[in-house]
Formats: C-alpha cells, structure tokens, sequence
C-alpha cells in the first residue's frame, strides 16, 4: 500500500485466501462486497491508528549573545500534544461515550 487508499479490491482478493474474511471493493464502482464466508467464520473489520503529535516550540529564536558566545538550545521542540484516534471502516472514529469519559474521570 502506497499510504493513499487502503481500501482492498475484489482483484486483490483472489489471490489473498485470508482476506477472504474481509469486504471487498469493487474496481470499477467503489461498491462494497461482503465478504462470503463459511458456518463458524467471523468477519475482520480492520481498525486503523492515526496518530500525530503537535509541538508547541516555546523556545526563543532569538537571544542576546556576547560575541564569542554560543546559543545553548534545548534538545526537544517544547511541550507536544500527543493526537491518537482508531478508525473502523464501520463505525468510523472510534470514541468513549459520555459514560465512559466519566468513569475514567472517576
């Protein structure tokens, strides 16, 4: 996968036993097949992980240096925000409830 589409086509498929557990694509429409499965198989959803972290680079650029003098600047590019959510094909963002968040709270 190229990082573009993730999605698996019907061609793809025929050569992918195990992704038979899977839906399917079709090349020309876009529309979804459900995958044909056996008594006793269970259907893969695939779940995907974005994630990004956002940093805030609070140091200052510029300092007062005496001519011989070296700035000494910080390794890290300041405080970061770290953004995680996990993507379903069938329920899309996946999200704590409002019930949830406050048992967590708890």
């Amino acid at each position: 996968m190229n990082g573009v589409s993730h999605m698996i086509s019907s061609h793809d498929n025929a050569d992918r036993p195990d992704l038979r557990y899977m839906a399917t694509y079709d090349d020309e429409t876009l529309d979804r097949i459900p995958p044909t499965l056996l008594p006793g198989d269970k259907k893969h959803v695939l779940v995907y992980q974005d994630e990004s972290i956002f940093h805030s680079n609070e140091y200052r650029r510029r300092s007062w240096l005496a001519q011989d003098q070296q700035a000494i600047r910080k390794k890290g590019n300041g405080r970061a925000v770290h953004v995680s959510d996990f993507i379903s094909e069938m329920i899309r963002w996946i999200k704590l409830s409002e019930d949830q968040i406050s048992e967590q709270l708890a």
